[in-house]
């Protein structure tokens, strides 16, 4: 960006006092409650942004550009939209909530990356309906684009740009989140570049970069995980026998909501009784019986940054001997992974970890009679322990999923650590252990050589706290 922050925002100041900008989404000068002075999205600074673009474009090859669409809308049925959700990678190089297209162009000893932006056309009837979006003096002002453009221009301008330029950077996957029209247009753009095979995935420059959380990145992943335990505890403390898993799921969403998330990070699951075993359970229509188990996995989304967070619980307020047994199980293996969660270490290591401690505890338990801890780590524990121990965290719930389990970990990162037991409900197999499905998972940034810490810890996972809580005491 040719002008620093704080030019930018003083200029801004002026001409928006004579209704020249329309940035079409909040900013300092509109939502002084929600943003800052300098900041271009709740918690972000616009100079980071502009970092951010500078090291994408330090990292393409020169003459290299990226090509960058924004999400479109998703509608429900007819006219009826969804709460727009911006891609990630779009949101995290521009800080814009609204559909665009941007173009980054690799650094050359003449300037740091050009950014260009096509916004939408103006058009009278769409803004009647739904508000004006940015206009060209925002792109340029708030937004800090060196060229805009109509996205009645793109095709004929990206042609151009994508002709001149040597490799170009897209994720072509993005179809799937890409109005098809304005995708047809970016296709018909750089036909000539894919068919030279001049075309790479944009995902494996980027997703690298955003792996690692900046300082104002932290703290909104803090904050979003600290909503969801919040809310956790309300619902641990609203269960009693016969409590609807429906009504929990609402007073997690109305909890999440009412302390500023915009949407849940995924569909909440409320897993009662033997449903727990079930480990994507999405129904939440039933009542929750005295004595039984209940599993919860809900997260919200906080400004871009999304929480995932599970906890399991006694609806009566007192775990059964064997419901308790293996939720110590999880539990240990739950606290013995975290401790791994350092940098160096790879997810695969707290994963091999975690078999083999959840393998021991299924000897311990019996659940495979004649087989010892190894034996059931070589494969058998699969039955009973399905999945990953965890992922990586950050403006998606599943975020950077090119960054490879054999990563070394390194401060910034964020990933989840949730272990689970889920034994079938089967008695003449499992007898008393039969229909018993625990998870436990929180929230972790690796700090470095040092303890993690734990974005979620603000929900107890110990046993008798938890016991106590449900208690209401």
């Amino acid at each position: 960006m040719a002008n620093s922050a704080g030019a930018v925002g003083r200029l801004a100041q002026r001409l928006w006092r004579f209704g020249r900008i329309v940035a079409g989404q909040p900013v300092p000068e509109t939502h002084p409650h929600l943003l800052s002075e300098g900041q271009l999205w709740p918690g972000v600074s616009a100079a980071e942004f502009a970092a951010r673009r500078r090291r994408l474009a330090d990292a393409m090859p020169p003459g290299g550009i990226a090509v960058v669409p924004a999400a479109s809308p998703v509608f429900m049925t007819g006219a009826i939209p969804y709460t727009y959700r911006q891609d990630a990678d779009f949101l995290y190089l521009t800080g814009i909530n609204q559909q665009a297209v941007a173009v980054i162009e690799a650094s050359s000893p003449m300037r740091d990356g050009n950014f260009t932006l096509f916004i939408q056309d103006a058009n009278q009837q769409a803004e009647t309906w739904n508000g004006m979006p940015m206009n060209a003096e925002a792109a340029a002002e708030v937004f800090g684009a060196d060229d805009v453009f109509p996205m009645s221009e793109m095709e004929q301008q990206l042609e151009a740009m994508v002709a001149m330029s040597g490799a170009v950077f897209f994720d072509r996957g993005n179809e799937r989140t890409t109005a098809p029209c304005e995708f047809a247009k970016l296709h018909s753009a750089m036909l000539v570049a894919l068919q030279q095979r001049r075309v790479h995935p944009l995902k494996h420059t980027l997703q690298p970069m955003r792996w690692r959380k900046s300082s104002a990145e932290m703290a909104l992943v803090r904050e979003s995980a600290s909503l969801a335990a919040r809310s956790l505890v309300r619902c641990m403390q609203l269960s009693r026998p016969g409590v609807e898993e429906h009504f929990l799921g609402a007073t997690f969403e109305y909890e999440c909501k009412a302390r500023g998330a915009q949407r849940l990070a995924y569909p909440v699951v409320v897993a009662g009784g033997a449903d727990s075993c079930t480990i994507h359970y999405l129904q939440n229509n039933k009542r929750v019986q005295a004595g039984e188990l209940l599993l919860m996995d809900a997260g919200c989304e906080l400004h871009g940054y999304s929480s995932d967070v599970t906890r399991t619980w006694p609806v009566s307020g007192t775990f059964s001997r064997h419901q308790r047994e293996v939720y110590e199980i999880v539990l240990d293996t739950h606290r013995q992974c975290l401790d791994i969660c350092r940098a160096g270490r790879t997810l695969r290591d707290v994963h091999q970890k975690s078999v083999q401690l959840l393998s021991e505890g299924m000897a311990t338990l019996g659940l495979f009679p004649g087989l010892n801890g190894s034996a059931i780590a070589h494969n058998t524990y699969r039955n009973i322990y399905p999945h990953s121990v965890g992922h990586w965290l950050g403006m998606d719930t599943h975020d950077t999923r090119c960054i490879g389990h054999d990563t070394p970990m390194q401060a910034g990162v964020v990933l989840t650590i949730e272990p689970g037991l889920y034994i079938p409900n089967d008695p003449q197999l499992y007898g008393p252990y039969a229909g018993i499905g625990v998870r436990i998972e929180d929230d972790v940034a690796v700090t470095g050589l040092t303890d993690p810490e734990v974005l979620s810890a603000g929900v107890p996972v110990d046993a008798r706290e938890v016991e106590l809580l449900v208690q209401g005491k």
